[in-house]
């Protein structure tokens, strides 16, 4: 185990001195150095103890500590200069017991969703995001709700619209989460 930590850490650091330093050397945008490094890193697992799913995420993105999250939740993040992009996944009660297209509809409204999707027993929104007090300019979410029960399985990325092209893989791993 701990030459497994030991040799992601090594990663993380080589991608990370990696994406600096080519940074100050040329001048190739951030977004464009970001999609070289999501195709070259090495994705790791996060296995969630409570209610067992798995979420796999860039070596180089920092895990938020798990005691600060609620249960059945998990935060990934990378963060350089203004660029942030944040990847989570959780757990939340389906109280009202939404079917799947009511779901879809009712979320799809609360996040000004431009994007819908369904499947048997998913459904993936997509848009701008959008605060109380309006839409936050050149920000997108990509989200995947997964139903089980009385339950919502639920991974998100939040990331600049320039970086569109860089989270492409992160986007197609959320498209093939399967929680089971």
């Amino acid at each position: 185990m701990k030459r497994f930590l030991f040799f992601s850490m090594l990663i993380f650091i080589a991608v990370m001195i990696w994406v600096s330093v080519h940074e100050k050397e040329d001048h190739i945008p951030l977004p464009q150095k970001l999609e070289r490094a999501m195709r070259l890193t090495r994705m790791m697992e996060y296995h969630d103890d409570d209610y067992d799913y798995i979420v796999r995420y860039p070596s180089f993105f920092e895990q938020t500590d798990d005691s600060l999250m609620g249960k059945g939740c998990c935060r990934f993040s990378f963060w350089q200069d203004s660029t942030e992009i944040v990847q989570t996944a959780f757990v939340e009660p389906n109280a009202d017991s939404l079917t799947l297209e009511q779901a879809m509809k009712k979320y799809a409204s609360d996040l000004h969703a431009m994007y819908q999707q369904q499947g048997d027993d998913f459904f993936i929104l997509s848009g701008a995001i959008h605060l109380d007090s309006g839409k936050i300019s050149g920000r997108r979410f990509y989200v995947k709700f997964v139903q089980h029960r009385k339950l919502w399985f639920v991974q998100s990325l939040a990331y600049p619209e320039e970086c569109e092209r860089a989270v492409k893989r992160l986007k197609d791993e959320i498209d093939n989460w399967k929680v089971w």
